[in-house]
Order: C-alpha cells, then structure tokens, then sequence
C-alpha cells in the first residue's frame, strides 16, 4: 500500500535553458515557479526530496541543496547562473494621445538565434525546442502629485492597454529568415527621429532650406509656424537674416497686438536686417521713439510701407529716411486722406524735401488716397531730382478745395525716362499746354509697361485723345491700359496707341463701346493675339459687340483668361464661339447680359465651371431658350 504523501511547499529552481520537457512556467524576477497543477506525485516519488532530484537530472542543471528544511519552507530563491547570451533590451517609441510613451521590451533574437544553432548541431533527427517569450513588466507613468487634478480615467476598449495601445502591439514581429534560419526583426516603429529635427542638422544647410521657402511662401507667417516645431527650427528661424520681406499690415497682426512695445521688440530681436517692411496700421505704435528706432536698427531697409498711419509727422518721415541710406520705396499713400496738414508727412514741403534726400535711388512713390497742397510744385521735384523714378501712384490724389491741378507731362518724361507705371485714377490732374515744339522734342516714356487714368464719370472730368496720345508717346512696351469712364476717348486714339503687344485691356464706360460704328472691333482685332484680359462690360451696342467678342474667337491660339461681358447686350452665339475656340478661359462673367438665355447668367470662374457650362452647350441644353431673356 502506498504511502500517503503529505503537501509541502515546492522550493525554487533556477530557470532550466536547455529542458525539452519543462513544465509550465511563469517569469517573476528572473526565477520561476513551478505550477501546482504541473506537480504530480506519483508512486514514483515517494518523498519531496526524490521529486526535486529527479527534476534536477532532467533540466541538467546543477542547484546545490538547500541548508536547511526551513530556507525549502520559506521559499528562498537560489542564485541563479549566468546565460550564455546576454539577453539585449530594446526601446520603442508608441504614440499615445497624450503625448509620446518610451517602453523598454526585451529581444529574444539572440536567444533565438542560439537556440537554432544548437539546434543545427544536434543533428536533423533531433526536435527544435520551443522558445519562449519574455514578458517584461509594463514601465508605469510616475504618480501625479496629491495637488494636481486627476484626470478622468479612459474606458478602454477590448484588447486595449491602460495607455490606449494595443496589448499585443509589443508582440507583433515580422519573422526573417537569415541564411536558412529564422530571425526575430524589431517592428519599423522603433524608428530613430527625422534627421531634419535632430541636432545633427547642419544649422547652415537648414537656413538655406528657410530661405527658399520665405522668398516663395513670405516671412510672416511663415517663421512663426516654422519656430513651433522644435529648438533647432526656432534657433535657425529667428536668425535675422530669413526676416527680409516682411509684411506687418492690417490682417496680419490683430489690433491689440499692433502696440509701440510690440514695435519695438520686433525691431530689436527680429527686423534688424530686414529689407522690405510693411507697417500698414500701426499708426497708434508709430510714435517718435519707434519712428527713431526703425531707423537706427534697420540699416538695410530698401522698402518701406507706412500706409495707413495717419499719425506720421514730416520730421519722423525725413530722419527715417536720412538714416536709411539703401531706402528706394516708399508707399505713403492713405495717411492724410481728408485733410491737408501742413507739417504731415504728405504736405508740399515734406515731399519736395524727400525728393532733394533721396534723389536718385528713388525708384518707387505711392502717394494714392491722399488730400494735399501743391501737386504741381511735387511732379516738378520729382523731374528734377529723380531720374529712375520707376512708379508713380496718384491715384485718387486731390487737393483741400477740390482744384483742378495741370501738370508739365513733357518735363516728367524728361526727367523721369525710365518710368514705366504711371497711375492717375480718378484724379484731378490734366495736362497743361505747352508749346509743339517742345511736344515734338520730348522723347516720351519708352519704358512705360501700365497706364490707368480711369475715372467715375459722374465726379470726375476724364483726359481727351489728345492727352492720352501725349502720355504714350513711344510706348512701344505698354501692357495694361485702363481707360474705364473716360467718355472723351474714342476708338481712334486707342487704335494709334504705339504698343502691339498689350496684355490687359479695360474699356468699361468708354466712348469706344458706346458706337455702332467697326472701331471696336478694329480695336480688339490689333491685340487679340496678345490679349490676356479684357473687360467690355455694359456695352449696349450688340453689334459692335457682338462683332469684336467673334474677333477675339477667331484666333486658335487666343491666350484669353479672363472675358467680362457683364450688363452687356452680347447674344448668345458669340459666346458658343469663345467657348469653342478660348482654351485658355479661365473666368467669363456673363451676369446681367439681357440677351442671353436663361441659366447662363452668371460668373464662371474656374476650369470646372466652364468646363460644365461646355458640356451643357454641346449637349443644347441652352438651344431652345436662345430667344428668351428674362430680368
């Protein structure tokens, strides 16, 4: 009869490497414990210390005995021997929604990889022992302090950690095989970081990057989002260098940030090297201790913008520019719009003292939107003092009391031949008399590129054929000519225009629109090959429109974008023909035309708009309403 055995607790054994018949293990600090339900005892062990030996011989490991009865009772683990291959521990980087989580994880390649190698040597009859993978415990978040707020625990889901990524994330392995044998490889998540944010980028090459990209998409806001991806990206963008173009108007900057603390911390830290500034309302900042830093700090300011800043002074304007010796543009416009002040930035004496400063590196002025004395006595100083003068703005420019001003056009072709924008919307300038001899001696603008004298017909007294013939004397390069409103010019004077290139054309309101007669197709005929855009909005003869928009269909290479025919009477078959022939079209504004049927007055802009009103053509969708308009 069998001896009953009594239960006594299992002591410890080290971690058998090589056992082919191990029993059910568990790792727990580097010593496992044998299961319960793996401990058999059977009529072949009789006593405890029979089943400890026979456990030994198998696993082949060496354990000295315990000392004594009472270290097997407690449980006290034995040393354990050194592995033959170090066991290498491995970091991956997991993104969490709360920020970035590093886990330590522990490689079994060199386990593996060993093992195969015994295995191989053994010989092919001999069983390929299974591996076992190690578990190692989770790396947990330190314990928030006993003042800062807990936060609401997240369910999780099924399948899911406390930290919201997958429990077997870690476990997922993509299994190789190295000459003939099988390999454990490291999941491609434990990536190294972008080169471009690592401090082994080479500042200077990460400059250049910067610096294309300000010359193409604009310093501001550019930097500013480039500063927030890292310590080396905000290094390298707050160099002065990337700030050379920088636009600081009224859109870019919030109201309450457009303070004199905020001026001058810019000027201070970022604007030190800057070339082209725009300062559009920020006249509250523009005080005399931000005037007299600007130009004390910005040595290689080219282009200034203080549109808007209706504070400015005439002595802050002369010591910005006294200072500024590379300074070549300024825009001045809108910062006396109502009234005249004497001692302004825009009064008379102001401006001839700039033009005697400045001299010959002026080569742009934008006076627009200003109300000021003594026009005539600022285009002769101008003449005088300013040979590469390039633009002139005097756009809605008038005096206190409204006065027509004439001036010497043939004195500023004079003394400013390479001009080549001139611009006199809706202004009171006419030109005087002058002899014509002296009319014939000029040699007129030969660089002129763009000419806009458009005005509103019912305040404004528009240049006659003979003004406009004087102005583009020899301007054989003209590309944009606007003559909206002008009711004195007719379609004679456009057709002795010297250019034959012209790009942009705007005859709105003209007199040439207004007759039967074929000057405006002639017109259109002289440039279609060139025409970009072109605007022959309400123009009520069909016929004569009619005839110059087929005129501008019959060319197969029209480099036509942009047709307005709003308010105008066009018919319909016209328009089938610019669709046909117009590749190029990219906007067509046919709102309010009365001739055309219904469901087509509107604005097209876009290649997909058009492209559907095409299809709509082409499939007649507009052929039995062609007869019908509605209001």
């Amino acid at each position: 009869m069998d001896t009953a055995v009594s239960p006594i607790d299992i002591p410890l054994l080290p971690t058998p490497s090589t056992s082919s018949a191990s029993p059910s293990v568990e790792l727990r600090h580097d010593f496992e414990v044998l299961s319960s339900n793996a401990t058999d005892f059977s009529s072949a062990h009789t006593s405890p210390d029979d089943f400890r030996n026979s456990q030994i011989k198998e696993c082949d490991v060496i354990c000295p005995e315990p000392k004594s009865v009472i270290a097997d009772s407690l449980k006290i683990p034995q040393r354990k021997q050194p592995r033959t291959c170090p066991v290498v521990y491995e970091s991956q980087i997991s993104p969490e929604l709360e920020g970035i989580k590093l886990k330590i994880k522990k490689s079994p390649t060199q386990e593996v990889l060993h093992q195969n190698t015994s295995t191989a040597a053994a010989g092919p009859k001999s069983r390929a022992k299974k591996s076992v993978r190690l578990k190692t415990p989770r790396v947990r978040k330190p314990a928030a302090s006993a003042g800062a707020k807990s936060r609401k625990r997240k369910r999780r889901k099924k399948g899911q950690s406390d930290d919201g990524s997958d429990e077997n994330e870690e476990d997922q392995y993509d299994f190789v095989h190295i000459n003939g044998s099988s390999a454990v490889a490291v999941n491609d998540n434990s990536g190294a970081q972008s080169i471009w944010a690592n401090e082994r980028m080479p500042p200077e090459i990460l400059s250049k990057i910067f610096m294309e990209v300000t010359y193409t998409e604009g310093c501001v806001p550019t930097l500013v989002r480039l500063s927030r991806v890292c310590r080396l990206w905000w290094k390298v963008s707050t160099g002065p260098l990337l700030w050379h173009t920088v636009d600081l108007a009224t859109g870019r900057v919030k109201e309450k940030h457009r303070t004199e603390g905020k001026l001058l911390w810019l000027l201070r830290n970022r604007l030190s090297r800057v070339q082209d500034l725009a300062l559009g309302g920020w006249n509250s900042a523009l005080s005399r201790a931000a005037v007299e830093d600007l130009s004390r700090t910005c040595n290689d300011l080219k282009a200034l913008s203080l549109t808007g800043c209706k504070g400015l002074m005439g002595d802050s304007l002369l010591n910005v520019i006294q200072n500024c010796k590379s300074l070549q543009k300024l825009d001045l416009s809108a910062i006396s719009p109502y009234t005249a002040n004497p001692r302004g930035a825009i009064s008379s004496g102001t401006l001839c003292e700039l033009t005697k400063i400045m001299g010959s590196r002026l080569s742009h002025l934008n006076l627009a939107n200003n109300c000021t004395t003594g026009i005539q006595q600022i285009v002769v100083a101008l003449a005088v003092s300013c040979p590469n003068l390039q633009v002139l703005d005097l756009s809605n420019t008038r005096t206190a009391t409204r006065d027509t001003v004439c001036i010497n056009i043939e004195q500023l072709q004079e003394g400013c031949p390479k001009l080549r924008v001139l611009r006199l919307t809706n202004s009171l300038i006419r030109l005087s008399a002058t002899p014509l001899k002296d009319q014939a001696a000029s040699l007129g603008f030969p660089h002129l590129e763009e000419l806009s004298i458009a005005v509103d017909p019912k305040a404004y007294i528009s240049l006659d054929n003979a003004s406009i013939e004087r102005i583009l004397k020899n301007a054989h390069k003209l590309r944009l000519l606007d003559v909206r409103g002008c009711t004195s010019i007719t379609n004679s004077s456009l057709v002795r225009v010297p250019a034959w290139d012209l790009e942009h054309l705007f005859l709105s309101g003209c007199t040439a629109t207004r007759h039967s007669a074929d000057g405006l197709e002639l017109v259109v005929r002289k440039w279609r090959h060139s025409l970009v855009e072109i605007d022959l909005s309400w123009t009520s003869v069909s016929e004569a429109l009619d005839q110059a928009v087929m005129a501008l269909a019959e060319d197969p290479e029209s480099p036509l974008k942009v047709l307005d025919l709003c308010g105008s009477s066009v018919s319909f078959p016209p328009i089938r023909q610019v669709l046909c022939h117009c590749t190029r079209l990219r906007t067509l504004n046919l709102s309010s035309c009365r001739a055309l049927p219904r469901g087509i007055k509107r604005l097209y802009d876009g290649v997909t708009q058009l492209s559907l009103l095409r299809t709509a053509i082409q499939a007649g969708r507009f052929d039995d309403n062609n007869d019908q308009a509605d209001d």
